[in-house]
């Protein structure tokens, strides 16, 4: 499943890459006002199953000990991913950034 939903996502990120390429050309695509205020068309839906992909693998490492450590790296790098996407959905800022990354 995991390697589906990334296989999905990652289509789905060049799938916006290339329809925003083609409609406006590249100028201006990648400048900060654009990556950070606009909202590249699907972007923001990309986002939210990217955000549920998130929560989902996160539950399923905690429900089946797939961690390590004290302080295990791997949850943490996601619970920090679900804060910042679930800000910036919830405010409508930084979604092309976020797409990028």
């Amino acid at each position: 499943l995991r390697d589906a939903t990334s296989i999905l996502f990652v289509s789905a990120v060049i799938f916006i890459l290339a329809n925003q390429w083609l409609k406006n050309g590249s100028i201006g695509m990648f400048e900060h006002s654009q990556l950070f205020g606009g909202t590249w068309p699907w972007a923001y839906p990309a986002l939210c199953f990217s955000c549920g992909y998130f929560a989902y693998d996160q539950w399923d490492m905690l429900h089946y000990g797939l961690y390590s450590g004290w302080i295990p790296s791997i949850l943490m790098h996601h619970l920090i991913l679900l804060i910042c996407f679930t800000l910036a959905l919830y405010r409508n800022v930084t979604i092309n950034y976020l797409i990028l990354t």
